[in-house]
Order: C-alpha cells, then sequence, then structure tokens
C-alpha cells in the first residue's frame, strides 16, 4: 500500500475553510486524510490536522461550514467540543507603549524576513485559549493522537522552527495548535515550559519542507496561502505569488526524494472568495464552496489521475 504525507498550510479562518472545501473533494474521490501516515499542520492547518486526527470525517468538513447535514460521527465529535470556537478578533488596548515583541529574534534570525518582521511586531493581545480547549475535548483523555501528527509552531525568542510531536518539548496537542495558530502583532503567544511561541506560518506557510526526507510514495500539499499562477494579480498587492515560490522550492524538494505530489493552491475565483483578511468568518462559507468546486475540477484533470489512483488505494473501500 503507498505511503501518504499530508500537508496543511496556514492561513486563518479563510484558510481553514479553504482545507474544508478540498479535502472534501478528496473525500468524494476517494482518499480519506485521516488514513494519511502522516499529518503536518500550520496555523489553520494545525487545527484541520488535529480535528482529522480526533476522527472527523473529511466529507464532512465543508458540509458543515455551508449548513448542510453533518453525519452522526461527525455531529458525535462535534458534540464533545461544545461547537465551533468563538474567538473574539478585537484587539486589547496595549498596557504599555506596544515595544517588539522578540528583540531577541532580530539577532536570531538576521537572514529570514519575516522572522525579523516578526520580533519588530508588538506582541499580540487575543488569547488563543479557546483554540486549545476545543482541540483538546476532541480528544478526551489523550495527550496526542496515536497517527502521526507534526504542528509547526516558532520559537519568539531563538527563531527556531518547533515540530510539536516529532521533537521536544511534548505539549498537549491543543496546547501546540494554539502555538501554532498564534499570528504575530495579533494573537497573544502562547507559553510552554518557559518559552513562548508564535504561529509556524512565521517560518513557512506550508512547512512542506519537513516531508523531503520521509520518503513517502504521495505527498498531498494543500496551501492557502500561496496561488495559481492564473491568480496571482487576483488581488493586488499581494504576497502570494512570493509564498508560490518557497511552495514551489519545497516541492521541488519533495518530489527528487522520489514522491509524487499533488498540489492545490488558491485559483482566481478562489482567490476572490478568500478576500484580504484571512480572519474574516464572514468569509468562511463562500471560500468553502469556491475552493470544494476548485478542487473537484482538480482532481478530474487526467494528468493528476495516477497520483489520485494512488491515494484512493490507501483508503478503504
Amino acid at each position: 500500500m503507498p505511503s501518504v504525507g499530508v500537508v496543511l498550510g496556514a492561513g486563518g479562518i479563510v484558510g481553514a475553510a479553504y482545507h474544508a472545501g478540498v479535502l472534501t473533494a478528496l473525500a468524494e474521490a476517494g482518499f480519506d486524510a485521516r488514513d494519511a501516515d502522516l499529518i503536518v499542520g500550520t496555523s489553520a492547518g494545525s487545527a484541520v490536522g488535529a480535528s482529522l486526527r480526533a476522527g472527523f470525517p473529511p466529507l464532512d468538513l465543508a458540509a458543515r461550514n455551508l449548513g448542510a447535514p453533518i453525519s452522526a460521527e461527525a455531529a458525535s465529535i462535534v458534540g464533545r467540543t461544545g461547537g465551533p470556537p468563538t474567538l473574539n478578533l478585537r484587539p486589547r488596548p496595549f498596557s504599555r507603549a506596544p515595544f517588539p515583541s522578540s528583540p531577541k529574534l532580530l539577532v536570531n534570525s538576521a537572514r529570514h524576513p519575516t522572522k525579523v518582521l516578526t520580533g519588530l511586531l508588538p506582541t499580540g493581545t487575543i488569547a488563543t485559549d479557546v483554540i486549545g480547549e476545543r482541540i483538546s475535548l476532541m480528544f478526551g483523555d489523550r495527550t496526542w493522537p496515536e497517527q502521526r501528527l507534526w504542528i509547526c509552531a516558532v520559537d519568539l525568542e531563538h527563531g527556531d522552527r518547533v515540530v510539536f510531536g516529532r521533537d521536544p518539548p511534548d505539549p498537549a496537542v491543543g496546547v501546540a495548535v494554539q502555538a501554532s495558530s498564534a499570528i504575530p502583532g495579533f494573537f497573544r503567544p502562547v507559553e510552554h515550559e518557559g518559552r513562548r511561541y508564535v504561529d509556524g506560518g512565521v517560518h513557512s506557510p506550508t512547512n512542506a519542507d519537513l516531508l523531503t526526507d520521509e520518503r513517502f510514495d504521495v505527498v498531498v500539499i494543500i496551501s492557502p496561502m500561496s496561488a495559481t499562477r492564473l491568480a496571482h494579480g487576483a488581488l493586488l498587492p499581494n504576497v502570494r505569488p512570493m509564498h508560490a515560490r518557497r511552495l514551489a522550492k519545497e516541492v521541488d524538494h519533495i518530489r527528487r526524494s522520489g514522491a509524487r505530489v499533488l498540489t492545490f493552491q488558491p485559483t482566481p475565483d478562489v482567490v476572490s472568495a478568500m478576500g484580504r483578511n484571512s480572519m474574516d468568518p464572514n468569509r468562511r462559507e463562500r471560500t468553502t464552496a469556491a475552493a470544494l468546486a476548485s478542487a473537484r475540477e482538480r482532481l478530474a484533470d487526467p494528468r493528476v489521475a495516477e497520483r489520485l489512483e494512488l491515494l484512493r488505494s490507501t483508503s478503504p473501500a
């Protein structure tokens, strides 16, 4: 049976909606992402990946966002959490002058522009506790899923990428998702064992390079923050072309390892549905619908048939 790795990138609320549409389309086509040998999640992708490892059916991801009926299996998991988290996205006033959140990061990561910017930004004020609590409730007494799940965050002082689930330290899965989702300058950094962590997207929007040495037969990468070439000018100015170039390099390295790679990036229609604000909950439904339609079209392309057939062979009939 082919081995499969799944990469779920960053992208905020609308990024999670994009994941919902693509993962549902894949499930319709015969691949259940819960059967992946490894799931790598960053920021929004960490919460979606954790939900999959908690048993949430991919077929229900889009339905839930679109207000359609969901299965009893999905409803049971939703029931354990009390429903989706309600985030108060209004920043709190600073209690003091908004100094840079991490002067050390400016020195330790001088060659990484995104990390330098992160160090310069003031510390975010919005708590992510509710995100971690909902994820923890999905898992009950378990602190981490049995199937492999890697969650990416960045150490705010040292600038190092930390891969929870692979490397120490080993927080509970809810705390790991909180840390991975802590958008710099917006959400409050998450503290664990004396260190502060922020969004794993600071290192890479997908962190797909982690799969280079894993020797998978097939790798699926869902990248909400980049875009297809035709969509690069859909909303200007934007950083999607930059993220697409980074993704292309990561994909090239994975392919050199012998893996077949199937990528999903927002098309022009999807970029339009997502809008400019990745944290706009009002964009969730239209983004899911656009992503579902776009992914269905991609999976119908004969050029991806071989990779899709390999993916189908990993999921029980």
